[in-house]
């Protein structure tokens, strides 16, 4: 009690892929009308996993059971928060457009930099943790074919190759593409061993 203690949040990016670009949950301040993340304080005797679940649950309208978020990165900047001394424990979470057709908020697009593309800013620093979740979905995908299941199966190298450009930001050539994933899927096929189209 001698010593002076931080606030700590649970700040979450749900990122997803919808009409060629990257999009991010975000929901209006109720006061300043401003756009954030969804977030909760930790509170007392609770751990930060229990934390995560109650955002996914009680501000996304997300099971939790359902949704796999990762820590992201922690943000601890003293004046990130105008409100005090808070420290926040990112997390950044990817899901298919269709899981969030309920969702609690905007589908928000993102320019190639991790950015509203409407150019509006979010509360708090919450623009830094939504680019450090780009980033790091970018990072996921630049070497496997779709890890957070995005896409719904089965999908072909076509429909691959668009997702990818949306995430990474850039044009792929099809050829060197297509050499490059193939090795990587498997085809679906049927009970007597045909492909499925």
């Amino acid at each position: 009690s001698d010593y002076p203690r931080p606030n700590v949040a649970v700040d979450i990016a749900v990122l997803t892929v919808a009409a060629g670009a990257v999009h991010v949950v975000v929901q209006r301040h109720p006061d300043s009308g401003r756009v954030a993340l969804p977030g909760r304080f930790v509170r007392e005797r609770r751990s930060v996993t229990d934390t995560v679940r109650e955002v996914l649950e009680l501000k996304l309208g997300l099971s939790p059971d359902h949704v796999h978020p990762h820590l992201l990165a922690v943000f601890s900047d003293p004046d990130r928060d105008p409100r005090g001394w808070t420290i926040s424990i990112a997390h950044a979470v990817a899901q298919p457009a269709s899981a969030l057709t309920d969702v609690v908020g905007e589908l928000a697009p993102l320019d190639v930099d991790g950015r509203l593309a409407s150019g509006e800013r979010l509360l708090y620093d919450h623009d830094e943790i939504i680019a450090s979740a780009t980033d790091n979905l970018r990072e996921r995908y630049e070497d496997r074919p779709d890890p957070d299941g995005l896409l719904p199966e089965p999908y072909t190298l076509s429909d691959l190759r668009e997702l990818l450009e949306a995430i990474l930001g850039r044009r792929l050539m099809r050829d060197s593409f297509n050499r490059r994933v193939q090795p990587l899927l498997e085809p679906k096929v049927d009970e007597m061993g045909v492909p499925e189209t």
